[in-house]
């Protein structure tokens, strides 16, 4: 007789084999958890819609069939890729634009000498004047509509940064306001 329990194994090899079958378990009950999480993250009813990106929709129709016998019912499902639209905002021409520009730096004239640039290039341009607190970059901001305007005046200022006019009552009466920050150099 043995000095073993009735229980007792003759060898190590039923270790590991119900190590590997626990190790087994864990990856298949995880697997099964994350898949299940997929699913109910990103599942067929989410919707996401990423801007600049096709949109991708799924459509999903069902048909029976009858006969004395048996009834079945058959899902189809069939994806449809639409693409966004982009909306083209007109730019006015420049004659239709009043601008005025705003000197924030030490140099003496130049939101005169900017102002008679895009008086040159057909805008309709109001009187130069300062502009204080100084500003870094230079800025260009614009009133409700005048956004797409506002970008092409970048062509004078190249690096001002575009914003909406942070107060309407900075220069009644113009569209777009040019302010010349500390990096203008013109």
């Amino acid at each position: 007789m043995t000095d073993k329990g009735r229980h007792a194994s003759d060898g190590g090899g039923a270790f590991y084999r119900d190590l590997a079958m626990m190790i087994l378990g864990i990856v298949l009950v995880g697997g099964a958890v994350f898949f299940l999480l997929f699913l109910i993250a990103d599942g067929p009813d989410s919707a996401t819609t990423t801007v600049g990106e096709p949109e991708s929709t799924t459509t999903t129709g069902q048909s029976t069939t009858t006969s004395e016998a048996s009834t079945s019912s058959s899902t189809s499902t069939t994806p449809t890729t639409t693409t966004p639209t982009s909306t083209t905002v007109p730019v006015k021409p420049p004659e239709e634009v009043r601008v005025v520009v705003l000197n924030s730096t030490q140099l003496t004239g130049a939101a005169s000498r900017m102002t008679q640039q895009l008086d040159d290039a057909g805008y309709q341009t109001m009187q130069a004047s300062d502009y204080t607190p100084e500003q870094d970059p230079s800025r260009i901001w614009y009133r409700e509509g005048h956004s797409a305007e506002a970008n092409e005046l970048l062509e004078f200022l190249p690096g001002a940064r575009v914003e909406p006019l942070p107060d309407d009552s900075i220069q009644p009466g113009a569209d777009v306001v040019m302010i010349l920050g500390t990096g203008y150099d013109g």
